[in-house]
């Protein structure tokens, strides 16, 4: 009997380990988490439109850099007689103050565009992070619970043969074959997790759902790799930014930075659209008249009276703002720099305590780590080994024995579930840091 039960530990000890050590469930080593994040950068939907938006503003830079058309208008008037009358008159503005104001403009507007399209990387990445981390997870939880199933199933068989032999009673085999169904469900439920956490990350790196997906890591090594020190042969790693620093250079700070500015801009356009302006005015004009008469000319002759006149004219149009000076335009977009002025100070609040939290999570959560890895699940194992030998020499019934290893099963569980968190809260570190690739 001891070696049926020895045989169904040795399974389950090397759940953990299983998917590393079999090579015939190896993945093909072209498949990394930081390439999913490159893969969605590139093929987001959501960032093509966003990167849209960013020509779109180049296209309101150039139309702001453009000077008003000049005006042609034209006219002939027909009056009794042959008398005829054209006049053709162009106007053309000067467009003084205006101009630069609407550059100015469209400038920050793209600035502040483009840093929208780094925030939305920003947290993209962050997002495909976590989700491939939810998948390997439930990946390793999958391998867990196979691994348990394999191994209750067999000791069912080995109870139902000795149950045939009259050695153990049948009830032995009944608690196994419940343990077994046990697993076999929630084996079912945690597969339905992993398909489910394939499909949304492949949705978010911008792949269809038939699509395959290669993750060659293993949650365990990604977070014992954020976690170890870096080698002493290597060279030193940069020192982050001082806090306030680390803080001005995020993405959404900087949009908002930058938002600030298009406001300023709107509030000097708006001033500017309030001041006197001035536009050149010229015109030629032909005139013809004509009667049914004769005279004379200087030379003495009988001519038709009859004779064409030619004018031109030249001037200046003023804008002279004594009622309207803007005010409202400008009330308004003094009012919007406020409103950006206070989604700064709001964004930098947040970003300061994402950072301080995301910090004490990263913390606690190797510590986390560290304790099943060093001590938890080591004592479960030893406590399986203790019930064993109670079982062998019939000291405890074969109840006591599946739920200890159900316990340890659980804290499998449970050491998955603090590697997740490790790893969730080492991307929302990286994320509040403002880090992209």
């Amino acid at each position: 009997m001891k070696g049926v039960v020895c045989l169904a530990l040795a399974m389950i000890g090397v759940a953990a380990g299983a998917r590393a050590q079999d090579p015939s469930r190896a993945e093909p080593a072209d498949g990394t988490i930081e390439q999913l994040v490159a893969t969605a950068l590139e093929r987001s939907p959501e960032l093509r439109a966003a990167r849209a938006s960013v020509t779109a503003a180049t296209g309101q830079l150039t139309q702001a850099g453009l000077r008003p058309n000049p005006t042609l208008s034209a006219s002939q008037m027909f009056m009794t007689g042959e008398q005829h009358l054209a006049l053709f008159e162009v106007e053309w503005p000067l467009d003084l103050f205006r101009r630069p104001a609407r550059v100015a403009t469209a400038q920050r507007t793209i600035e502040s565009t483009t840093l929208s399209v780094q925030d939305r990387e920003r947290l993209l990445a962050a997002m495909v992070r976590q989700q491939a981390g939810r998948l390997l997870a439930a990946r390793r939880s999958v391998d867990i619970m196979t691994e348990g199933l394999t191994a209750a199933s067999r000791t069912r068989e080995l109870l139902d043969a000795r149950v045939t032999e009259g050695e153990i009673p049948k009830l032995d085999a009944n608690i196994a074959g419940v343990e077994a169904g046990r697993i076999e469900a929630d084996l079912a439920i945690a597969q339905a997790d992993a398909e489910a956490a394939a499909i949304e990350l492949k949705a978010l790196v911008g792949l269809p759902a038939n699509a395959p997906l290669v993750l060659r890591e293993s949650l365990e090594d990604i977070v014992r790799a954020q976690a170890s020190p870096a080698p002493s042969a290597l060279p030193a790693q940069p020192a982050l930014p001082a806090l306030p620093a680390l803080i001005a250079m995020r993405s959404d700070i900087r949009e908002a930075t930058a938002r600030v500015a298009v406001a300023d801009a709107r509030v000097d356009q708006a001033r500017r659209d309030g001041r006197w302006d001035m536009s050149l005015t010229g015109n030629y004009g032909r005139e013809a008249y004509g009667f049914a008469q004769r005279g004379f000319d200087a030379s003495g002759r009988l001519v038709p009276v009859q004779g064409n006149f030619h004018s031109i004219e030249i001037g200046a149009n003023l804008i002279l703002p004594l009622r309207n000076r803007n005010q409202g335009a400008i009330a308004a977009a003094e009012a919007e720099r406020g409103g950006e002025q206070e989604v700064l100070a709001a964004r930098q609040l947040t970003a300061q305590a994402e950072i301080d939290a995301a910090t004490a999570r990263d913390r606690e959560a190797q510590r986390a780590v560290d304790l099943y890895a060093n001590g938890i699940r080591d004592l479960a194992r030893q406590n399986v080994d203790v019930q064993l030998e109670a079982y062998d020499l019939g000291r405890t019934p074969l109840t006591d024995l599946l739920a200890e290893q159900r316990r340890y099963l659980d804290v499998e569980a449970g050491y998955t579930s603090a590697l997740e968190r490790a790893y969730v809260a080492r991307v929302a570190l990286r994320r509040a840091r403002g880090e992209i690739r």
